[in-house]
């Protein structure tokens, strides 16, 4: 997303204190991977988490493990998947199925991801 690119660039990480450790739970692009790295490297700040980098692996055919943020100490690299536990899982599945049931039977979905505007009607893409 555009507005939060690089949110945490070489200007962002400077302004934060030595012992500072970012946590970004978000998307990997808002923390610039070189920026980050150089923090860590020079003792800007003690450490980072991450839960994604800013190229997701994933999504590249033919990943290879080479991102120097892989090789500091103080850094935790998780593949975008820290949310993950058997009890998010099944509230995850939980939810899917009452909304399902929900819309099935005329009910509104709570959690919508497109608004409509009442009156209208879904396209039906083709």
């Amino acid at each position: 997303m555009a507005r939060t690119h690089h949110t945490f660039d070489r200007a962002t990480l400077r302004r934060m204190k030595p012992t500072a450790v970012l946590v970004n739970t978000a998307r990997g692009p808002i923390v610039e991977d070189a920026a980050i790295h150089q923090a860590l490297a020079e003792g800007w700040i003690a450490g980072a988490a991450l839960d994604d980098i800013e190229e997701e692996p994933s999504k590249q055919r033919g990943w290879r493990p080479t991102n120097p943020l892989f090789q500091l100490p103080n850094v935790i690299v998780t593949p975008h998947a820290a949310y993950y536990s058997e009890e998010a899982v099944r509230t995850v599945r939980t939810i899917a199925a009452e909304e399902a049931v929900r819309v099935l039977t005329g009910r509104p979905a709570r959690f919508p991801v497109n608004e409509l505007k009442v009156g209208s009607r879904p396209s039906r893409g083709g």
